[in-house]
């Protein structure tokens, strides 16, 4: 299984959506993985919360994972990340990510490399979703709602996709377990 449903509506995102509104300009202020058209994140855009420090994002050494300027605008994601490493053991919080993908585009099938992809464990709430957007692996594929709780495997081949009428938008968070 490269995939598991957690827990059905563990988040409220009202909060997290009301912020995410407050802030559109916070979408794509580091476009590393959605500007190449080589990428299989073009189609979505990105609101890196933690991540490393922009300096050292071309190292291939461990790096220390910091917290960026907009979680101060997003303080219901932090809040969110902190529960999970909490509810989960966790002993070190990775990055954070929020993705949005639009009504009709997708995430092209990829497998994620690099040292964080292959350290953390990578846990996602859905902040906005419907019956018509999925994320899939070979042979699998999961449904999620507004406030889902899952985890998945990222070494292997994945891929999402939005065939509704409005944007999918996913909180990912990386925790090292063990």
């Amino acid at each position: 299984m490269h995939i598991e449903l957690i827990h059905r509506r563990a988040f409220d995102m009202h909060p997290l959506l009301a912020e995410l509104a407050a802030h559109p300009q916070a979408w794509n202020e580091h476009p590393a993985r959605t500007q190449s058209q080589d990428s299989p994140h073009r189609e979505a855009s990105d609101i890196w919360v933690r991540f490393f420090p922009a300096d050292n994002l071309g190292s291939t050494r461990e790096k220390e994972v910091i917290w960026y300027p907009v979680a101060e605008k997003l303080p219901t994601a932090r809040s969110i990340a902190e529960e999970l490493m909490s509810q989960f053991a966790g002993l070190a919080l990775g990055g954070i990510l929020i993705t949005k993908i639009p009504p009709g585009k997708r995430v092209y099938p990829h497998i994620d490399l690099g040292w964080h992809a292959r350290t953390y464990e990578k846990f996602a709430v859905q902040v906005r979703g419907n019956w018509r957007q999925a994320f899939h692996f070979e042979g699998e594929s999961l449904v999620t709602e507004e406030g889902d709780l899952f985890w998945f495997d990222n070494s292997y081949s994945h891929w999402v996709t939005n065939d509704s009428d409005e944007d999918r938008i996913t909180l990912i968070v990386c925790m090292r377990l063990r």
